[in-house]
């Protein structure tokens, strides 16, 4: 225990104040372990102090009659309501309209989350209702706006370019989830997100924008921009983890043979990916064509030669040229992007994570846990957002990880942080390393943590909860605001078998 935890620790000091476990569906058993121990602040001394840990771990036996998939908020428009978004970070940050002041490359921005639009510009809110609603009505707030497809992916831009309209991919806490849909027994957090005004303040990025390449049911609702480690899973049953990036994947139009993609800076001029973010020296050259991808699907197309278009939220630009080219301009073509087959044949769900925490049984230690082939690109050195570093032996905070044991089974943990002394300290990225190498798991990878870190049980019973005043199915204490739940856009769920 004490190499989870990364302290000076006396492995007899520790007590378990419990040891939870019990099975949520057939062949699926929650487990909820927590421990108090002193920490030796100074080894040449006897000074103590007391310190706690919380780990909420699920475990899905092969053969279990229960099957895991992702879900994506944007795929349930109609569970983004308040009250529950009033609830923590989001609260005091966005949700209340702050306004941020115009910079040099960055517009004033106002955020109304229950209605999932960023609203920018310096526009009066009546022409602003009026865009949205195509009516010349009076400005209600936020009943008006209550109407809103979250899952339009467009910017408008008014015809003299001071403001537009940026609809994101909407967020919504786990509990809710679970409390609209019948089959399911349990979920946790899943990817990363865009949730700092640095990180999505370009012009094209969107709050709530999962990073990374995600597929649902077969379907790839977001393509990589960059190679990140990656959680998937096949329709012949195969769970596995890897590094999955814009090179992976393959354009096909109608019959014609695919289009091998390559990164932007790759030394290719066609057949690229644009990343998520506008690159003033990626253009269309003569002869070609820019097609924007939202997802797997196309959105728009251009010939137009001269600087590309900017890419649509969470989507890519991709250039072809020759035969290609022609083929997209003929009106009905079919478009498509898709996993190459010789990656991963019939992938039924993918999402995007990272580093990855054990591989072939063995734990991953720092030193390797920022190399490429263990974070991809979201490492040190690597593009925005990198917190990592500090998160590998520095920073304890709240984790999610998932792995699977060398038998077969699936582990979804939450340990819990930033309580220390009282509920959970939190470990580090090695302890979470280690964490997951300890209760057996052959493979693993890291999920986000931090405020996001949630696990919420369908079942759980009166004595299973840690605080009355936290939402009944959240099985874990979350570290905003003191307990409250995090919304989230992307989720891990435990659905019955049919």
């Amino acid at each position: 225990m004490s190499r989870i935890l990364d302290m000076n620790v006396r492995e007899e000091s520790f007590i378990v104040k419990e040891d939870r476990r019990r099975q949520i569906a057939d062949g699926v058993e929650w487990r909820r372990r927590r421990f108090a121990f002193n920490v030796d602040d100074n080894e040449a001394t006897t000074k103590r102090r007391p310190e706690a840990l919380c780990i909420n771990e699920i475990t899905i036996a092969r053969g279990g009659r229960a099957s895991l998939s992702p879900a994506l908020a944007a795929q349930f428009p109609q569970l983004m309501r308040l009250p529950e978004i009033e609830n923590a970070y989001w609260a005091t940050t966005f949700a209340k309209g702050a306004l941020r002041a115009s910079g040099p490359t960055t517009r004033e921005t106002r955020l109304y989350l229950n209605m999932g639009a960023l609203l920018y510009g310096d526009a009066p809110r009546e022409t602003l209702q009026a865009l949205l609603h195509g009516q010349e009505t009076g400005f209600k707030e936020p009943e008006e706006l209550d109407r809103l497809d979250a899952l339009d992916p467009q910017l408008v831009e008014m015809n003299d370019g001071k403001f537009g309209v940026a609809r994101f991919l909407p967020a919504f806490p786990l509990s809710r989830f679970i409390e609209n849909n019948s089959n399911v027994i349990a979920a946790i957090n899943a990817g990363f997100f865009l949730n700092f005004p640095e990180e999505y303040d370009d012009g094209v990025s969107a709050l709530h924008q999962p990073v990374g390449g995600h597929i649902i049911d077969g379907v790839m609702v977001s393509p990589p921009w960059l190679d990140r480690p990656a959680l998937l899973h096949t329709r012949a049953g195969v769970t596995e983890s890897r590094i999955f990036g814009p090179a992976d994947l393959e354009l096909l139009i109608d019959d014609l043979p695919p289009v091998a993609l390559h990164k932007v800076g790759a030394g290719v001029a066609h057949g690229s990916v644009l990343r998520f973010f506008d690159d003033p020296n990626f253009t269309v050259p003569p002869d070609a064509i820019a097609l924007n991808f939202t997802g797997a699907f196309l959105v728009s197309a251009t010939a137009e030669v001269g600087r590309a278009p900017s890419p649509p939220r969470g989507g890519a630009t991709v250039i072809v040229d020759g035969k290609h080219a022609r083929a997209a301009l003929v009106s009905g073509c079919r478009m498509t992007l898709r996993i190459k087959r010789d990656v991963a044949h019939d992938v039924e769900w993918m999402i995007s994570a990272g580093p990855f925490l054990v591989r072939n049984g063995k734990q991953i230690y720092a030193k390797d846990m920022l190399e490429p082939k263990c974070a991809g690109e979201f490492r040190a050195g690597g593009p925005a957002p990198t917190r990592f570093p500090f998160d590998v032996e520095k920073t304890r905070a709240p984790r999610t990880a998932f792995g699977v044991t060398k038998d077969g089974a699936l582990k979804l943990v939450v340990i819990d942080g930033r309580n220390p002394g009282k509920h959970s300290c939190g470990v580090t990225l090695s302890g979470i390393a280690a964490a997951m190498q300890v209760i057996g798991c052959d493979s693993a990878i890291n999920l986000d943590g931090g405020g996001s870190s949630v696990m919420a049980i369908a079942n759980l019973s009166e004595e299973d909860r840690l605080r009355e005043d936290i939402n009944p199915r959240i099985a874990n204490i979350p570290s905003d605001d003191g307990g409250k739940e995090r919304i989230v856009p992307v989720m891990i769920t435990v659905r019955k078998k049919p």
